[in-house]
């Protein structure tokens, strides 16, 4: 889809696991794009998956293993922390949302993949928010 530096949002992932074939195609087409994703994300998908899909406490490491061997997994630390929060004051951006935005911000990515925050929004004049979904 682009040669940009992507960050993905684990609604995104969790698409993997739906009966759509479209949207499981376009999210396996980001994840083959190296993009990068940080603990949060992880986090969100691993407790996705096993309240609402039923995974096994395996199934969710593997999960977790295989989405740190094909996505470039960054860290949150204090700055992270430190930005989410202005992030949630100047944007209005839920809690753990501002944490995904703030890692995308960090790593200095141009997009970040997102259903659920605004289409096509900037942040910070440097990066945009797009839901693949839109684009087909």
């Amino acid at each position: 889809m682009t040669s940009n530096k992507i960050f993905l949002d684990s609604n995104v992932i969790l698409y993997l696991f739906d009966s759509l074939e479209t949207k499981r195609s376009i999210s396996q087409n980001l994840l083959s794009q190296s993009p990068l994703i940080n603990p949060q994300v992880l986090v969100e998908v691993g407790n996705i998956c096993k309240r609402k899909l039923g995974f096994s406490k395996e199934q969710v490491t593997d999960l977790w293993k295989n989405l740190m061997q094909d996505c470039i997994c960054t860290d949150i630390g204090g700055v992270t922390m430190t930005l989410a929060v202005s992030l949630i004051s100047k944007y209005d951006f839920q809690l753990f949302d501002a944490i995904i935005v703030a890692g995308a911000l960090e790593a200095n990515c141009d997009i970040l993949y997102s259903e659920d925050m605004q289409h096509k929004m900037v942040v910070e004049d440097t990066m945009t928010i797009i839901n693949p979904f839109l684009l087909n």
